[in-house]
């Protein structure tokens, strides 16, 4: 990335004088930086988290899209949120899991918690880790 450099009002072997404007942009332009730095730092973090995991965990979610925030901001049960994520039906997740449909309706619906055993399936066969099934209070 060039960056164009503001041309000095005046310039001595000690000083620079440099008009508002261009202070002003130099200070967005060093903030800028200070964010990117931040931003790599996080993801070095992150990398160094997936590295960490075992081998089968690699592969799931580690961020929330910000479609499944605002459906659950929205009312929506976690299960429900990441089925219409990933575009699926409640028999397609069904098959995929290994549970019945009627069982996700009731999940969904908030009738039934479903057991671990459930949640792991559905998870799995979601994508996700298991905890990003499970609804906070």
């Amino acid at each position: 990335m060039a960056v164009a450099w503001p041309k000095p009002k005046r310039e001595t072997a000690e000083e620079v004088t440099l008009s508002r404007v261009d202070w002003e942009r130099l200070r967005a332009l060093a903030k800028d930086l200070d964010d990117i730095a931040v931003v790599r730092s996080a993801e070095a973090e992150d990398a160094a988290f997936a590295a960490a995991l075992p081998h089968d965990e690699v592969a799931r979610e580690i961020t929330f899209p910000l479609a499944i925030i605002k459906a659950e901001l929205d009312g929506a049960h976690p299960v429900k949120a990441w089925r219409d994520y990933r575009v699926l039906t409640q028999q397609a997740l069904a098959e995929r899991a290994g549970v019945v449909r009627e069982l996700i309706a009731q999940i969904e619906g908030r009738r039934k918690q479903g057991s671990v055993e459930t949640m792991d399936r559905l998870a799995r066969a979601l994508g996700v880790p298991i905890d990003s099934l499970i609804e906070r209070s």
